[in-house]
């Protein structure tokens, strides 16, 4: 099992009050899990999808910086030390 940080942004930090959490996973899903079933009655439900067990594709997740969706998505494996960054998809100009 990979020690890996989860950092919230924007909206989770907000909900959560906290800045990040500290987890235990083999897989960024195995921490995503986690994660929502301590914290999943504090974040809206148009965040999840509709089995409560993900986020919708607008949540953004990164994995050291590079975006889940173009490594293995919720199958990525983890190694030590490794970050995720959890974020409210923002855009504007």
């Amino acid at each position: 099992m990979a020690k890996v940080k989860l950092n919230l942004l924007n909206i989770f930090q907000l909900r959560i009050n906290k800045k990040s959490i500290d987890y235990e996973g083999k897989t960024v899903g195995d921490i995503i899990s986690q994660f929502l079933k301590e914290n999943g009655d504090k974040l809206d439900v148009e965040l999840l999808n509709n089995s409560k067990q993900k986020f919708n594709t607008h949540i953004l997740i990164l994995l050291n910086g590079r975006n889940i969706k173009y490594l293995k998505n919720y199958k990525t494996s983890l190694k030590d030390g490794d970050e995720l960054y959890l974020s409210y998809a923002l855009a504007g100009g």
